[in-house]
């Protein structure tokens, strides 16, 4: 019998269904991930001789649905191999690919990295699996970054700007509010200026660590996190 898990991951307003299952011809667990109905990602793992192919498997699939619950990118270490970039130009990968990924954007990143020698190849496994119409573009953009540099157009303050608190985006700083009215109702505003007087104008995910702070429930606290790293 075919080992095959089956999970729909729930995130906001977006619906994720996980298919993880072993394919004996090729000895590879395959997860494909579906967003709101349509495929957006292929993960495969060798499966090394000896492992019980169930359990193998069903770590994989709980990897993959961890990742997406998360929806936050753990930084390997340099020495773990792969393709390594710098933080503030894989904050710019991620806001490039996040309006096909979602939340998957990071798992998509790590994905990508430890899979990749050189940039060629980390660009080429970014838009593995995406649609042909859609590829051209991204690949245009993705490869236009590595070329010149992480850029600020996202109107986020990057590291080694010399941003303050005092002049972040106003249009940035309107849609951090109308996210945070769900949250905090009329103390939204209160709670935001309190945590750009605290943050150091450079680092964005300082800033939304120094605002779900105010959060007590976990569950909240994760969703809200990741509804601002996607703004």
């Amino acid at each position: 019998m075919a080992v095959s898990y089956n999970e729909d991951v729930r995130i906001g307003s977006s619906t994720f269904h996980v298919q993880t299952e072993y394919y004996k011809k090729s000895g590879k667990i395959v997860s494909n991930i579906f967003k709101d109905g349509t495929s957006i990602k292929r993960l495969e793992r060798e499966v090394e001789e000896g492992l019980d192919i169930d359990s193998a498997v069903g770590e994989f699939h709980r990897y993959v649905v961890d990742k997406l619950r998360k929806g936050v990118k753990s930084r390997a270490p340099e020495t773990s191999g792969g393709f390594v970039i710098p933080e503030d130009l894989e904050r710019e990968v991620i806001e490039i690919i996040n309006p096909y990924f979602g939340v998957a954007s990071y798992l998509v990143v790590d994905e990508a990295r430890s899979a990749s020698k050189n940039k060629e190849e980390f660009v080429e496994n970014l838009l593995e699996g995406l649609p042909e119409d859609v590829k051209p573009a991204l690949f245009e953009r993705l490869t236009a970054l590595f070329s010149d540099g992480a850029s600020t157009s996202s109107g986020i303050p990057q590291e080694g700007d010399s941003s303050t608190p005092e002049k972040f985006d106003q249009s940035k700083k309107e849609k951090l509010l109308k996210v945070l009215s769900d949250y905090f109702g009329i103390m939204a505003l209160p709670i935001l200026e309190e945590a750009l007087e605290e943050w150091d104008g450079k680092d964005y995910h300082n800033l939304v660590s120094l605002i779900v702070d105010h959060v007590d429930d976990e569950s909240e606290r994760e969703e809200l996190y990741n509804r601002l790293m996607f703004l």
